[in-house]
This record gives structure tokens, C-alpha cells and sequence, in this order.
């Protein structure tokens, strides 16, 4: 994943964190009560993914795994009537997503590699470069393995910690937090992301030139022993 990707990932995140977060707060502002304001974010999160995907006239992958963090949230809200409860919801998806990226590994379909392809490929030649690689070198598909793991145990550890701060802090603090300890995760996994990705490539792309050199190099010697 290149550094571009990596900026994009945090792009992606902020763009669907920091509206949700200073719609809080400015509710809390007038007076809002906890519930009404946690409601009224999650509102603006969920319009926010929509309009995203009216706009470029698709609905992702990433962009469905958001709608579903905000719609889901917001009817267990409605049933519930408990801010806390919209806090840990988000918890638990994203420990939903670090299991995702753990079953991806088990299907041999490691998930990092279809988001590095989204976030990181400049274009579409870079993503059949990828592609060609990913099939030919073993090297290249356990980068992406590695990295999918990584993720996956990354996700699960950010949402065991958060959400036991979900109950033990107040929720005026915590509708901050939350959403700070996902975009610090996101951004450092990202930035390892793009060094791990990048090293990956070009080990794959030395093994690569090392055994096209060997092939060319059997018929050679076989020429001047006749």
C-alpha cells in the first residue's frame, strides 16, 4: 500500500468521523440531552455514507460496512434509549470487522490485499501489476497475509479496549474518544501498512527477476555445452 493510499485511509476515516463528532458536541452545546445528541450524530454518519455513495453511484464494501455501523447503532438506539449502548455498538462492529479480516485468512482471501488495491493502486495498471503478482509469487501473497492478520488482531485489541470505556467514562468524553481511538488506530496500521506493502513489492518483484534470470540462464548453459 503506498503512502497516497495510507493518506486516503485517513481521509476516508476522518471524513466519516469528524462531522459525527462535532455534530455531538454541538448538540451537547444547546443543551441536547446525551441520548437525543448521540442519536442526532449517528443520523449524520448514516446521511453522510449515503450521500457518498449517491454521489460516485456505488455502495462499496467499506462504504456498507459504515452504513451498517450507523444504521444498526441507531434502531438498537431507538430500542434501547441508551447513548452508552449507541457507543458500544461501534465497539462491537469494529471488533466484527477485525473478525472479518481474520476469516479472510482462513478462506485464503486475506482482505488487506482488496483494500490496498482500493486505497493504494495509483491506477488501474498498478492494480494488474498487483494482481499478477499476488498469483505468481508466494512472497507477495504472504505480505498481504501478514499484513490481513495484523489488521484483523489490531481491530480486536482497539475494540477490547474501548469498549469497557465506554461504561466507565462519561459519554460527553467518550463520543470523543471513541472516535480518536479508531482514526490513531487506523492511521498507525495504515502508515505500517504502506512500509510493510511497499517492502513486500519489491522482494516479490527481486524473486520475480531472479527466476526469470535462472530460466534464461539453463537454456544458455545447455547451448555451450553442446
Amino acid at each position: 500500500m503506498s503512502r497516497s493510499g495510507n493518506n486516503q485511509i485517513v481521509s476516508v476515516v476522518l471524513w466519516d468521523v469528524v462531522p459525527v463528532i462535532g455534530t455531538y458536541y454541538v448538540c451537547r452545546a444547546l443543551s441536547v440531552s446525551e441520548y437525543a445528541a448521540m442519536l442526532t450524530a449517528a443520523s449524520v454518519g448514516f446521511l453522510r455514507v449515503a450521500y457518498v455513495a449517491v454521489r460516485q453511484r456505488r455502495f462499496d464494501g467499506f462504504a456498507a460496512f459504515m452504513g451498517v455501523v450507523f444504521g444498526v447503532g441507531m434502531i438498537l438506539s431507538l430500542l434501547t434509549g441508551d447513548a452508552k449502548f449507541l457507543l458500544a455498538i461501534k465497539s462491537v462492529t469494529t471488533a466484527v470487522a477485525g473478525l472479518i479480516f481474520l476469516g479472510s485468512c482462513v478462506a485464503g482471501r486475506p482482505a488487506a490485499f482488496a483494500v490496498a488495491k482500493r486505497f493504494g493502486a495509483e491506477d488501474a495498471d498498478t492494480a494488474r501489476r498487483w494482481d499478477v503478482l499476488y498469483a505468481a509469487e508466494p512472497m507477495f501473497r504472504r505480505t498481504y497475509l501478514v499484513m490481513t492478520l495484523v489488521w484483523g488482531i489490531a481491530l480486536l485489541v482497539e475494540s477490547a479496549v474501548r469498549l469497557p470505556l465506554v461504561y466507565w467514562l462519561p459519554t460527553d468524553v467518550m463520543a470523543g474518544l471513541s472516535s480518536i481511538l479508531l482514526v490513531a488506530t487506523i492511521g498507525l496500521l495504515g502508515a505500517w501498512s504502506a512500509w510493510y506493502g511497499k517492502r513486500g513489492e519489491e522482494a516479490a518483484k527481486k524473486a520475480s527477476s531472479s527466476e526469470a534470470g535462472s530460466r534464461d540462464a539453463v537454456p544458455a548453459r545447455a547451448l555451450s555445452d553442446d
